[in-house]
């Protein structure tokens, strides 16, 4: 039982590291070629794993073979332009001034209720009220509004808007993260301020509180704390 415990979590490790090199993409976010690779890896991985008599260099070996080749791909895909086409393609225009083209929709073997349910998911549900929607390497849809239908910004309404930071997590059940606490340039006797004035004795009774750097705080106790 030792032995594919340790097989595992090698592997496990292994994978994740490679996945980490990777970079931090979603699944739906991932290149051709990192799809590609991302898919190969598990196969690979699921060998050794599955046979003890199989030597572990098996599945190690291809899997950092795989890992290089991506990074190199990656390197080339950065500094040659017409590489990055290739592997990648160019992104496609699939609506221009309110009307579908035909043309781009079929090259992308698309169909329109695929295509109109992508604008949902995105807000948008009158193609008329659309500019341009581009159909992104990343099989991603980037949608451009036309004037009129953009919704208005501050500057247009003539509102004067102050400025807001990031908000940064500060308790995390009931454990305080001193490194956020001090980006927005707080310390613990602030912090210690804060929790009793809602309520609460101690950062082990809240189970979410983040601040600005303008002192904006959102908090949620735990259960049962006050």
């Amino acid at each position: 039982m030792l032995v594919p415990f340790i097989r595992t979590l090698i592997l496990y490790i292994l994978i994740i590291a490679v996945l980490r090199l990777m970079g931090k993409r979603q699944v739906g976010e991932l290149q051709p070629t990192e799809l590609v690779v991302t898919v190969l890896v598990s196969a690979v991985a699921s060998v050794p794993l599955q046979d003890v008599d199989i030597p572990l260099s098996h599945g190690v070996v291809p899997i950092l073979t795989l890992m290089a080749s991506e990074m190199l791909v990656s390197h080339f895909c950065q500094h040659h332009i017409g590489f990055r086409r290739l592997l990648t393609g160019n992104p496609v225009m699939v609506i221009r001034d309110g009307q579908l083209l035909q043309q781009s929709i079929e090259k992308l073997r698309l169909n329109t209720d695929d295509l109109l349910a992508g604008l949902r998911l995105g807000g948008y549900f009158d193609i008329r009220d659309i500019r341009r929607a581009v159909v992104e390497t990343n099989g991603q849809l980037s949608v451009m509004l036309k004037s009129d239908s953009q919704p208005p910004a501050a500057k247009d309404l003539g509102v004067a808007v102050t400025p807001a930071g990031p908000f940064y997590t500060l308790i995390s059940d009931g454990r305080v993260i001193s490194d956020n606490l001090s980006s927005v340039g707080r310390d613990r006797a602030w912090l210690e301020r804060e929790i009793e004035a809602r309520g609460c004795r101690t950062a082990r009774d809240v189970f979410f509180l983040c601040a600005d750097e303008n002192g904006n705080v959102i908090f949620t106790a735990k259960e049962g704390a006050r």
